[in-house]
């Protein structure tokens, strides 16, 4: 063997080299089993105890009454749309409720890695550690038998769902109706994303279209920021549903929503211009009657398929201030029997008027909204619960809980001393 021949690399040496040319140097891409393995400190704020009450005593627990009122020969899947983060904390919190029931969770939705949801608004930081977040949830719900083989969530924004043809519109197109819708965002109704022509409300409109072939009762949860200078165009929409209630002479809605307000029932229409451009709890109560009156409104339209609409619970909580602008509200879509009309029926149907009458329902049930920030503070059981079901979650995502605590004592709208 001549010197050249010995200078010749090997197989193996060759093979390493382009390995390296493709996949890079060993640190430059971490092991996957060692990203699932370590413990995790990006916490966000949605790890706050505020968030796990609405986990539990909204989802949770407003699921569980759904499920319950079930026939028995009902099936024994929830079907679940949802928008998650990379730990699936609220398929996690779900199946809690659902695995005693022998009811296993058949979950569909879209998390695009930029922002969709409240638990994915950082996802772009750490991707590989995101990934085995992910990879390690779901095979753990897997193997639990708390979730379905065909579970899946597709890499599209929730706004896409509104672009007719869109991949995202088809494949909603291929699901039947959910008996759970989860928008859980980290941004506004009126919200945008750079280069869509289509906001998270006209994505809200594209899933109660998809609703309307529902037949059973079904949960709608929103997670949204509420803020007077974020209406935007869903804000129109929300004052003009709640202005046309008002021009019903002798509405019951007029009375339920002035008591809502503390309002001046006399000088009733001039206030509610104040109450629009005022960030406090009556501007939140206001934003959450406007929202259920569009819905409202939305299924009333409907002249063979209508439904009604009840505002299970509202909570408020910051995320961004030191007034509550996060609105976590739970409505309870309960379908009409189908209207069928005579075949000789001619000219303008006479649809029955129902809806001032919900409506008021609706603004009573506002008027209950409850800030969490101050009802952890003020309720020693309600934070130890919240306190104790965060620590549960992080521990079953891998968190390093002690440092959790750490950065939940220098919590810069809400620090506690957690032991």
């Amino acid at each position: 063997m001549n010197n050249s021949e010995s200078a010749s690399p090997s197989l193996k040496d060759v093979q390493e080299d382009d390995v390296l040319a493709i996949f890079g140097e060993a640190d430059e891409m971490p092991d996957l089993a060692e990203v699932t393995s370590r413990h995790r400190t990006d916490f966000q704020p949605w790890h706050h105890p505020v968030k796990q009450i609405v986990r539990k005593r909204q989802w949770a627990a407003l699921t569980k009454r759904l499920l319950d009122s079930r026939p028995a020969e009902a099936a024994k899947v929830l079907k679940y749309f949802t928008l998650p983060g990379s730990d699936l904390l609220d398929v996690r919190v779900l199946s809690e409720v659902c695995e005693p029931l022998g009811v296993k969770i058949q979950y569909f939705g879209f998390n695009s890695r930029s922002a969709n949801s409240e638990e994915d608004a950082h996802a772009n930081d750490g991707t590989a550690e995101v990934e085995g977040a992910w990879v390690t949830a779901e095979s753990a719900l897997l193997q639990a038998g708390r979730i379905t083989p065909d579970a899946i969530v597709l890499s599209d924004r929730l706004e896409d769902i509104a672009l007719k043809d869109s991949q995202a519109a088809e494949q909603l197109k291929l699901r039947g109706t959910f008996d759970v819708i989860n928008i859980d965002a980290c941004d506004h109704l009126a919200y945008c994303p750079k280069g869509r022509s289509h906001n998270m409300f006209d994505a809200l409109q594209a899933l109660l279209a998809h609703q309307m072939r529902a037949s059973t009762p079904w949960m709608l949860f929103i997670t949204t920021r509420a803020h007077p200078d974020l209406l935007g165009s869903p804000g129109l929409v929300f004052q003009d549903a709640v202005a046309q209630n008002l021009r019903i002479a002798d509405s019951p809605f007029i009375t339920a929503l002035s008591d809502c307000l503390s309002a001046d029932a006399g000088r009733f229409a001039s206030e509610l211009v104040s109450v629009w451009g005022t960030h406090d709890e009556r501007f939140l109560k206001l934003y959450s009657v406007g929202l259920g009156k569009f819905l409202l409104q939305f299924f009333h339209a409907q002249p063979n398929l209508p439904a009604n609409v009840e505002l299970a619970s509202v909570y408020a909580y910051c995320v961004y201030g030191d007034t509550p602008d996060m609105l976590a509200l739970a409505f309870r879509i309960t379908p009409d029997t189908p209207r069928v009309f005579a075949p000789n029926a001619s000219g303008v149907t006479v649809v029955p008027g129902l809806e001032p009458e919900r409506a008021s329902k609706v603004a009573k049930q506002a008027s209950k909204l409850q800030d969490l920030d101050r009802a952890i503070l003020a309720e020693p059981e309600l934070c130890a619960e919240a306190v104790e079901g965060t620590t549960a979650l992080l521990e079953s995502a891998k968190y390093d809980v002690s440092e959790w605590r750490k950065w939940l004592a220098t919590h810069e709208q809400r620090p506690m001393n957690v032991t």
